[in-house]
C-alpha cells in the first residue's frame, strides 16, 4: 500500500468514519474454537473488541494508526485488551499456524490469500467478505483491482474447506475450515 493510501485511511478515520461489527462474524464465529484469532484491516476494531469480549486472544491489524488509535480507546472503554497492530499487510508478515479463527471484512489483498490458510491453526475457521464485481453498479470510481470476480473465494481458498459461500448482489461471503 502506498503512503498516499495510508494518508487517504488516515483522513478518512479522523474525519470520524468507523467500521461496523458484521453481521457475518456474529453468524459464524461461534465455529471457531475459542482461541487466538485474527482481524486483517480492522479499522476501528468493533470486530476485534467483540471476539475479545467472547473470549479470544486478538490480534487487529490495519494500515491506518489514527483507526488503531481509535481501536485501542474503543478497547480500553468496554474492559477488554486487544493487540492493535499498524501495519501495511503488504509488507507485514502473518504468523504460521497461529490462529483459531481469521476474520477479514471488505478488504481484498489476493497476494494474502495462502498466508492466510498458512496464519490458520488446523481446524480453524476463515470468515472472509468484502465486494465483487457487481459493486461497481453502485460504485462507477471504485477501483476493480479491489473487487472479487463472482465465484472467486472459493477459488482463492480452495485449500480449506468450504462451509459457506454467497454471492449477494455485490457483497461475496466465504467461510472456511482448515482441515490439515
Amino acid at each position: 500500500m502506498s503512503v498516499e493510501d495510508r494518508e487517504r485511511w488516515d483522513k478518512r478515520y479522523a474525519g470520524g468514519w468507523k467500521t461496523q461489527l458484521h453481521r457475518t462474524l456474529l453468524e459464524f464465529y461461534h465455529l471457531a474454537p475459542v482461541g487466538k484469532a485474527l482481524e486483517l484491516a480492522c479499522g476501528t476494531g468493533e470486530n476485534a473488541v467483540f471476539l475479545a469480549k467472547v473470549g479470544f486472544n486478538v490480534d487487529a491489524i490495519d494500515v491506518s494508526c489514527v483507526a488503531i488509535d481509535k481501536a485501542k480507546k474503543r478497547a480500553l472503554e468496554e474492559g477488554v485488551q486487544v493487540n492493535f497492530i499498524c501495519a501495511d499487510l503488504d509488507e507485514y508478515k502473518l504468523s504460521t499456524d497461529t490462529y483459531h479463527l481469521v476474520i477479514n471484512f471488505y478488504y481484498l489483498n489476493r497476494k494474502l490469500s495462502e498466508a492466510i490458510v498458512k496464519a490458520l491453526k488446523p481446524g480453524g475457521i476463515l470468515i472472509f467478505e468484502t465486494y465483487n464485481e457487481k459493486h461497481i453498479i453502485l460504485r462507477e470510481d471504485f477501483n476493480p483491482l479491489y473487487l472479487l470476480k463472482c465465484g472467486e473465494l472459493p477459488d482463492l481458498f480452495k485449500d480449506l474447506e468450504l462451509i459457506y459461500h454467497a454471492e449477494n448482489f455485490n457483497v461475496s461471503t466465504f467461510v472456511g475450515r482448515k482441515i490439515t
